[in-house]
């Protein structure tokens, strides 16, 4: 709105995170949907209602429009990392359990769900045989995985996707990848696959002569290369760890203890394991080994990689119940945490919430709207009760008694 405001700070902490990454590829922020905000789940909420409700509503027409109802139940994910993944296991226990309760099985059973990986593989951060395990588990449920495919255009309905070429193809490779490319009209596109650097964060970079836009370049204690006093952490920050919500975690709880004890002291990331949800009381994880207390070989946990003793991993119910226990932990206050097992507890009773979410909501009240230093506007039964003493002396208000009791019956009923 063209206003500023100046502010002096003794110590600054820039901690504002990163946006979705469409790596520039034409439409797809301008008809994508992304998983990168709290507003975002609720417009992919409503989109994914939407084209329910449509689809059953022109389901009723037989098969004059079954192409569009083909296409409004086609769901592509782009990204098939944790956030891709987690999203199609959802996704399919929302078809196979609550779409089918509340539309019946012609229209769930005619729900596409694509998962699309440029890479050879999904879930590249997890070692390849708990990948391949997800992989095989979303194909049970009907989620139809495609790797080694990349989105290269988006015009409205319409996404043109082809097989994706490493950044060493030469250009007869690119040509011959081109020619296979394919478009599809589908119901919705939800882009998961990577974040960028905000606008800010650029700004900043730029600012300070870095060269690598794709974050703030920070030293060992997290210190912005360039400055005093001003540190980064979190996906803003390039510091060597994953863009992960553990590793934000971490550093601010270690820039937290430097600005209390004032002392500078190097940033070293303890990564404590990685777990996904696949949906259906089943999920992954993959554990450091440290080899000092053998749990996992009581709960049935596999040796992963060339090493034995490095890497552990689970699946199914424990899995899933290790998931569900550690973000239930992460919660800050016992409310949320009560809310959320509640939620829980009801969603594996009677379903999930079906409802439309409102993404824009209208005044109930027309202007002008009463604040702090106006008049009240009371009740009119209030009013009635404080004249009272009014008509007991007046002759004129005592006649007129009866009509206004019929009024006062009619305002309240």
């Amino acid at each position: 709105d063209g206003m500023g405001l100046e502010l002096s700070y003794d110590k600054l902490v820039i901690a504002v995170g990163a946006q979705p990454n469409t790596f520039g590829i034409p439409g797809v922020q301008e008809h994508g949907l992304f998983l990168k905000e709290a507003e975002d789940s609720a417009k992919l909420h409503a989109k994914l209602l939407s084209n329910l409700e449509k689809a059953a509503a022109l389901s009723h027409q037989g098969n004059k429009y079954a192409t569009e109802i083909d296409r409004l139940l086609k769901v592509v994910v782009v990204g098939g990392g944790p956030t891709g993944v987690e999203l199609c296991a959802e996704l399919a226990d929302f078809k196979n359990h609550d779409v089918v309760k509340r539309y019946g099985t012609d229209i769930s059973d005619r729900i596409q769900i694509i998962l699309v990986e440029a890479m050879p593989r999904i879930l590249m951060p997890f070692d390849e045989s708990l990948a391949n395990v997800a992989k095989e588990h979303l194909v049970s449920k009907g989620v139809e995985v495609r790797t080694g495919c990349g989105v290269t255009y988006v015009e409205g309905q319409d996404v043109t996707m082809q097989p994706s070429t490493p950044r060493t193809a030469t250009a007869e490779q690119k040509a011959e990848a081109a020619s296979k490319a394919k478009s599809e009209e589908v119901g919705a596109l939800v882009w998961v696959a990577g974040i960028g650097a905000r606008p800010l964060v650029k700004k900043l970079a730029k600012q300070l002569g870095q060269t690598d836009m794709r974050g703030l370049k920070v030293d060992e204690t997290l210190k912005v290369e360039g400055t005093n006093d001003v540190y980064a952490i979190g996906d803003c920050a390039l510091s060597g760890s994953p863009p992960t919500a553990q590793v934000a975690a971490q550093q601010g709880k270690h820039i937290g203890r430097a600005l209390r004890d004032g002392i500078d002291s190097p940033f070293n990331y303890n990564h404590m394991g990685s777990l996904i949800c696949l949906g259906s009381n089943n999920g992954m994880a993959q554990f450091p080994d440290s080899g000092k207390f053998n749990v996992w070989d009581a709960i049935g946990a596999s040796n992963l990689g060339a090493n034995a003793n490095d890497q552990r991993g689970l699946t199914g119910l424990p899995a899933f119940v290790i998931w569900r226990s550690t973000y239930w932990t992460k919660l800050l206050s016992t409310s949320s945490r009560l809310s959320l097992a509640s939620d829980w507890v009801k969603a594996k009773l009677n379903g999930r919430d079906v409802v439309e979410p409102v993404l824009k909501r209208a005044a109930t009240l027309k202007a002008p709207v009463e604040s702090f230093g106006t008049e009240l506007k009371r009740n009119n039964t209030i009013r009635l009760v404080k004249n009272v003493g009014a008509i007991a002396t007046d002759p004129v208000a005592a006649a007129n008694d009866g009509e206004k009791k019929k009024k006062k019956r009619f305002w309240l009923f």
